[in-house]
């Protein structure tokens, strides 16, 4: 018997009237939602909130009378609800900031402007309000407290032989609710882990820039957005830009290949490519890690890590935003362990430790 979907109401919050009517016509096209609300800005979205909760809200950022933030702080204080923001194209700092905030993912509008453009967001507005729809936020927003802690940590530095001779690398994967979980994974490490790592966020162009520059300031690791012919360094953090792929390459040791995107990638940028290259470059001394996100975008990867004998972990349930990702990989067979986010850190740790002792042995499953 087919599950049915558990009915949705949604309020959409935006002070382009055209975007209004857009967004609710797109919304409606879904089974599950039985109404959509619309209001211009976070005073009458309050009002709305009081008498009849959504369960779920879009948000626009810059609006009259009462701006996006200062509803989302209202909003997390007295009533948290999931919301998805629906963000102007350039407006990547406003994003990092809602996110903060406690909003759980976000989109970019194709324009600046109200323009029928606004259509082409359609399947990924419906699928992440789908994905975060149900969310409890009480937890989730205690455990965005932990995300916040800045590190102070003098970077490190790195002798050139051991660029030649990598220990191995850690891959980290996410989706929906990924810019908190990987930070809170990344700022529970210690400066000194010994391998490079490499973080594959699911999101686009200019924001994994702006992202790199967060982690950089919040963690003990020393970030960048990768560039093409990056070296991998221990203790050095390359993300992956938006709108590309990464592979690793044996190139002047380690290095990463950055990839365009092909017309019918469903993910950009691909985690599945980023761990299938770990897994063929170095083998058994690869970690793949695969956080909260929707779809299947890491099970394949994560499969082939395993495959060539190395360490692989899945987020639990209880801790994701989303399970999806996660899910995939588990049902795969790809999850070597499944644990709870605060689990992760201490677990890599160890994983490393045992890794750095075979540098100077074979990368290859086979050995």
């Amino acid at each position: 018997m087919k599950s049915v979907a558990k009915p949705l109401n949604i309020l959409v919050v935006d002070d382009s009237a055209y975007n209004r009517k857009m967004l609710r016509s797109m919304l409606m096209e879904m089974e599950e939602v039985v109404s959509v609300d619309a209001v211009s800005n976070g005073e009458e979205a309050i009002k709305m909130v009081m008498t009849d909760p959504p369960d779920v809200i879009t948000l626009d950022l810059n609006m009259p009378r009462m701006d996006g933030f200062t509803f989302l702080r209202w909003l997390m204080r007295n009533r948290p609800l999931p919301v998805v923001v629906v963000s102007a194209e350039g407006g990547e700092k406003n994003v990092f900031k809602a996110l903060d905030l406690g909003a759980l993912d976000f989109i970019v509008k194709p324009l600046r402007y109200a323009s029928e453009r606004i259509v082409e967001i359609t399947a990924e507005l419906q699928e992440k309000i789908r994905a975060v729809a149900g969310k409890d936020m009480v937890p989730y927003l205690k455990d965005l407290k932990k995300a916040r802690t800045k590190q102070e940590e003098s970077p490190r530095t790195v002798k050139a032989d051991s660029v030649k001779d990598l220990a191995g690398v850690l891959v980290i994967g996410a989706s929906t609710g990924g810019p908190s979980a990987i930070q809170r994974v990344l700022a529970q490490m210690a400066a000194d882990f010994p391998l490079p790592v490499i973080v594959v966020q699911h999101m686009p162009p200019v924001f994994t820039r702006q992202f790199s520059v967060r982690l950089d300031k919040n963690t003990p690791f020393k970030v960048s957005e990768a560039e093409d012919g990056d070296l991998l360094i221990p203790g050095h953090v390359l993300v992956v830009p938006g709108g590309s792929h990464l592979e690793i390459v044996e190139r002047k040791g380690y290095s990463a290949a950055i990839r365009g995107k092909s017309k019918n990638d469903r993910f950009v940028p691909s985690i599945d490519m980023t761990m299938i290259s770990a897994a063929n470059t170095l083998g058994v001394r690869s970690i793949g890690v695969l956080l909260t996100g929707m779809g299947n975008d890491g099970a394949e990867g994560m499969l082939k890590i395993r495959q060539a004998g190395g360490q692989t972990i899945a987020e639990s349930e209880d801790s994701t935003v989303v399970f999806g990702m996660p899910r995939a990989a588990v049902q795969k067979g790809a999850a070597g362990m499944v644990l709870h986010l605060d689990q992760i850190p201490q677990k890599v740790q160890k994983l490393a430790k045992v890794i750095s002792a075979l540098k100077n042995g074979p990368s290859d499953a086979s050995n």
